[in-house]
């Protein structure tokens, strides 16, 4: 029976790994991932009390607050009018390539022959309020290769390019200047080395008489740190909200398999958890620790929290998911099986013989 728990652990362990790749699949695809690059809006140029501009995920998104009560006139790569934002909502116009070029962040998708910028616009309300959120080709770097002087020199910080962006408010012209630039990140072996202490500890634990304390305070701390996780991610993203849903599926698993791993460790002891730490550890070591492995050495990461406590859940879940999985194979195989008493053979009992035996004798 343990031979067959293991083994369902270890083909569970394997299509975690396949559950952990499509979210983080669609996190890519979203374009928020950990980068070293990082977009900067300069100068807004005549200053315009009421409108704002910021940078969203990580210079995927460009983003105008209108709080000046008229419209504001965004600007296309062509010079044509792109998006309308002002007190009666926000508009697109479909005459403009860049509604369609901006939906991807490649912009490698086809233009319709409609979408001519020299015809009179075409406005569609997208959205109400008075701020609009988009992606602009402008403002990232598009080329799939790093630039010439990253790849010579990545650990040193580069001017990656200069980006414009024209607005235009009661037909005043207004001018957003900003810069692309390469930061390096800080290097990974002082977070790798905290994994492996921290899985070394468990290892270390779980065979004293500390072991079902330890491994319940480990399995807690994984929790929390996915918690912490998906908090960071859902609060320093603007992508929808089935989009992020779709990026954390993945650690809400983990959760989930560790929460009752957890039980089970508290209930019955850490032997008798063994299938579930195996299946708990690797879920959360793989698509906690390995599936953002990427955050230890960037510099820009996609979270509201502190990018410090990011990089350590990331080191720490993957340590400590990995030794929680290793004890669980260890106490699997070091289980006994349980022994089979024979049961013994019945013998039949001989007949009784004699006079003094035979019914009615005597």
């Amino acid at each position: 029976m343990r031979t067959r728990h293991a083994v369902l652990a270890l083909l569970l362990g394997v299509g975690t790994v396949l559950l952990a790749a499509e979210p983080a699949g669609a996190h890519g695809v979203s374009g928020i991932q950990p980068s070293n690059f990082t977009t900067v809006i300069t100068s807004i140029s005549p200053a315009v009390r009421g409108l704002q501009m910021r940078v969203d995920d990580l210079g995927n998104k460009l983003e105008l607050d209108n709080n000046t009560g008229t419209t504001i006139t965004v600007l296309g790569y062509q010079g044509e009018p792109y998006l309308r934002v002002g007190p009666s909502g926000v508009y697109e116009n479909l005459r403009s390539p860049a509604v369609y070029l901006n939906r991807t962040r490649t912009g490698n998708v086809p233009v319709p022959r409609s979408a001519n910028p020299a015809l009179a616009p075409e406005w569609r309300r997208v959205e109400g309020g008075t701020r609009a959120r988009w992606h602009d080709h402008r403002a990232h770097w598009l080329a799939p290769t790093y630039p010439p002087e990253v790849q010579a020199h990545p650990g040193s910080p580069h001017l990656v390019q200069r980006w414009t962006l024209g607005l235009v408010r009661d037909g005043t012209p207004i001018t957003v200047r900003g810069v692309v630039e390469w930061i390096p990140g800080p290097s990974p072996w002082p977070w790798l080395a905290t994994t492996v202490v921290l899985g070394a500890l468990i290892l270390a634990l779980a065979f004293t008489r500390l072991a079902r304390p330890a491994i319940a305070v480990a399995l807690v701390a994984m929790i929390v740190g996915e918690t912490a996780y998906v908090v960071g991610i859902w609060g320093g993203t603007t992508i929808a909200g089935a989009t992020k849903l779709a990026a954390v599926a993945y650690a809400l698993g983990g959760m989930a398999v560790g929460a009752l791993a957890l039980v089970w460790v508290v209930r019955r002891g850490v032997s008798a958890a063994a299938p579930l730490l195996l299946l708990g550890g690797l879920f959360l070591a793989l698509a906690g620790g390995l599936a953002n492995v990427t955050t230890l050495f960037r510099s820009q990461l996609p979270t509201s929290l502190p990018h410090w406590w990011e990089r350590f859940e990331v080191a720490m879940v993957l340590g400590v998911g990995t030794g929680v999985a290793a004890v669980g194979a260890l106490r699997l195989r070091a289980t006994p099986k349980r022994s089979r008493r024979p049961v013994p053979e019945r013998r039949p009992v001989p007949a009784a013989t004699g006079a003094g035996t035979s019914p009615g004798s005597g």
